[in-house]
């Protein structure tokens, strides 16, 4: 019998050879250590080497689609000592590390979040749920940190939206959503960053149901995300003529149906 034919790659193997470049024993890339946003009313973070999407809007470049020749090696404590840093500088309560995958290096992760515990420091692991979704063990891993909470962001409001925005199989939509259901299973605090850009009313719609289902409070915490065009991601979706409905700029969100 013929194997199906994936519609897409698999964002759990590309885990597997991500690693194989972004990791080395407890110490993982980072292109930046710590840098001062206004997310969250204001916030320290990293940034990590390292994804296993490959999401046409996405901001980040080199960190991404470079990770050979990006970044250098840094072990938990160096991390977690200059964003502390940082952090006590800007008065911020919460650090993290963003610009790629979060859950990248299980064991880097942890030792950074076992460091985290012993402050007064919120850390925001940021996550698009492929590696949570996939294995139901990491959710219980990550409940023993007390000063951690999870953002997991779903990459479009359904399969085929995630198809044309990641290029990975369609069947892999659905971790983010197992992801959220493992993280609640384990007492994980977590809430949910939707990419609504290129979605029509009814599918954002369609797509809060199906995170109601899992619990209706996701509702309360939801984050809409609407992408920033910055200039390499304005010309890239240009080339692949896939405009966004809406987006984000000047601190506006415009709709592209009424320019």
């Amino acid at each position: 019998m013929k194997k199906a034919k994936m519609d897409g790659y698999d964002p759990i193997k590309l885990t597997e050879t991500t690693e194989k470049v972004v990791i080395r024993e407890n110490q993982r890339k980072y292109a930046r250590l710590a840098r001062p946003l206004r997310f969250y009313g204001g916030t320290t973070s990293a940034t990590e080497v390292g994804c296993n999407l490959r999401c046409k809007f996405c901001f980040s470049d080199k960190p991404v689609r470079r990770p050979h020749s990006t970044g250098r090696f840094y072990t938990p404590e160096q991390v977690f000592n200059a964003l502390k840093k940082n952090a006590e500088k800007y008065g911020h309560k919460l650090i993290s590390a963003s610009a790629s995958e979060g859950t990248l290096g299980k064991q880097h992760l942890f030792e950074l979040l076992e460091l985290v515990d012993k402050s007064d420091f919120i850390y925001v692991l940021e996550t698009n749920g492929m590696t949570i979704g996939h294995d139901p063990e990491f959710a219980k891993e990550l409940s023993r940190f007390r000063n951690l909470h999870v953002r997991v962001s779903i990459k479009g409001t359904n399969k085929e939206e995630y198809v044309r925005l990641t290029g990975a199989m369609s069947s892999s939509y659905d971790l983010p959503y197992k992801a959220l259901e493992h993280l609640m299973a384990a007492g994980v605090s977590c809430n949910v960053c939707l990419s609504i850009s290129f979605s029509s009313p009814d599918n954002i719609k369609n797509a809060e149901e199906r995170l109601a289902e899992i619990r209706p409070g996701l509702l309360k915490s939801l984050e809409k995300e609407h992408i920033t065009l910055f200039p390499k991601v304005y010309q890239r979706l240009k080339n692949l003529n896939m405009m966004p409905k809406t987006y984000r700029y000047g601190g506006k969100i415009i709709n592209s149906n009424k320019e």
